[in-house]
């Protein structure tokens, strides 16, 4: 019987199996509607069984009761089968509204299992007669072939040509197997048909993924090309920048005040160039260095309304780039200078048991006048440290209202200090 079954239906079972081989080789990829390729795989190897079931009904003598279950079942898959070519290719919206057809022929066939012989009867020596509603599983079917290249009429409107080509001979094929089946004037190939169809439908998917695939690595490409000249113009802007303030401080050595300003700018231009994207750690006394550079800066802005204060134990511990100052500026900006009467910016350091605090606090003096914008800049800022913080486990940042202002305490820990990682 085995062998029976295969050589009926060896074309069909060997284009299922290069199929599911073809899918079982890009499991890995992510095709889009798979899903329904699946099920259509599975609904034609039914049928295959049940083409051979009504030969062997025949020829093994098997009760005509297994004809009306073989019956029954074929008509089921027959549309069933375009329903998912219909949920593979097209976007139908309403899905459960468009099975109405497809559940009223469900009716007649179920009542036909029970002796209606609305569709069809069997003889007891196995000849078909057809019934009153006959006509129905090939109107149904006819009905979903139609909605396929209904849709397949809108993929040729929104421009996909390549897709509704597709659509047109899968329906083609499907419209004219009916018909030669319906008609007796070929028959025995419907399985063969759908396996060919999904499996051309298949590849089609195939191939516009690998088509996007492509284009979003071209796409790729350009954006690196494009982030390199970029990278290569922000590497240029910053040593144009430094040279040019390093020409004019030459020009200023006469003028203490502005000379000493102009090389603090410098440092603290250059320390901000080095560390912005840098993942890497520097020392504490380097990022107090960067943060004199600019309070001495501020500090001719403001004059008296702004004071520093420092209260450090130890600065050779290393810490991520640009963590600290950060919200030193966020005290000067918008805290001090936002105030009536400016105020105090301390820094304070302190060796715990299990770690390194660093404390920057703001002291105001009067009324705080911060605008909505700049709130949302000091938001800003404070998360970019957080982040920086929190990558790799170097610490936290914690924000400690106080009465006239805010502390923002670094924590630091499994701390790594400068001459430990010089031994190493």
């Amino acid at each position: 019987m085995l062998i029976e079954y295969i050589s009926q239906n060896y074309m069909t079972l060997m284009l299922l199996a290069g199929l599911g081989a073809v899918m079982f080789a890009n499991r890995r990829t992510k095709l889009e509607g798979v899903e329904y390729i699946k099920g259509i795989i599975g609904l034609v190897f039914i049928m295959t069984l049940l083409q051979y079931a009504e030969y062997a009904c025949e020829k093994y003598r098997i009760p005509v009761k297994t004809l009306y279950v073989k019956a029954a079942l074929s008509y089921a898959i027959d549309p069933l089968l375009i329903i998912l070519e219909l949920y593979l290719i097209a976007p139908v919206k309403h899905k459960l509204l468009i099975l109405l057809p497809y559940a009223a022929e469900l009716v007649i066939i179920i009542a036909d299992l029970f002796g209606a012989g609305l569709i069809c009867t069997f003889t007891e020596d196995y000849h078909f007669i057809s019934g009153r509603l006959h006509f129905v599983p090939a109107v149904v079917l006819c009905f979903y072939i139609l909605l396929l290249l209904m849709y397949s009429l809108r993929f040729v409107k929104s421009g996909e040509h390549s897709k509704a080509l597709i659509v047109y001979f899968i329906s083609t094929t499907t419209i004219i197997t009916v018909w030669l089946e319906y008609t007796n004037t070929v028959s025995g190939h419907t399985n063969e048909i759908a396996a060919m169809e999904i499996l051309i439908y298949y590849f089609y998917l195939a191939v516009i993924h690998h088509g996007k695939v492509q284009q979003k690595l071209h796409d790729s490409e350009l954006e690196l090309e494009r982030r390199s000249n970029e990278l290569l113009m922000a590497q240029i802007q910053p040593h144009f920048i430094n040279n040019s303030l390093l020409a004019i401080q030459s020009r200023c050595i006469d003028y203490p005040e502005i000379y000493d300003s102009m090389k603090n700018f410098s440092r603290y231009l250059r320390s901000n160039f080095d560390n912005i994207g840098s993942n890497n750690l520097i020392t504490f006394r380097q990022e107090l260095r960067n943060i004199k550079a600019y309070l001495s800066l501020e500090k001719m802005n403001f004059g008296d309304r702004l004071k520093i204060e420092y209260d450090i134990e130890s600065d050779d511990f290393m810490l991520p780039a640009l963590t600290v100052e950060p919200l030193v500026e966020n005290a000067v900006r918008h805290a001090v200078a936002a105030r009536e009467k400016g105020g105090i910016v301390q820094i304070i350091q302190r060796d715990e048991e299990d770690g390194i605090t660093i404390d920057v606090r703001d002291i105001g003096f009067g009324s705080l006048n911060l605008t909505e914008k700049q709130e949302k800049r000091r938001g800003i800022g404070i998360a970019n440290v957080r982040s920086r913080l929190e990558a790799g486990s170097k610490g936290k940042l914690e924000l400690i209202p106080e009465r006239d202002g805010t502390c923002a305490r670094i924590t630091l820990s499994n701390v790594v200090y400068a001459s430990e990682e010089a031994a190493q």
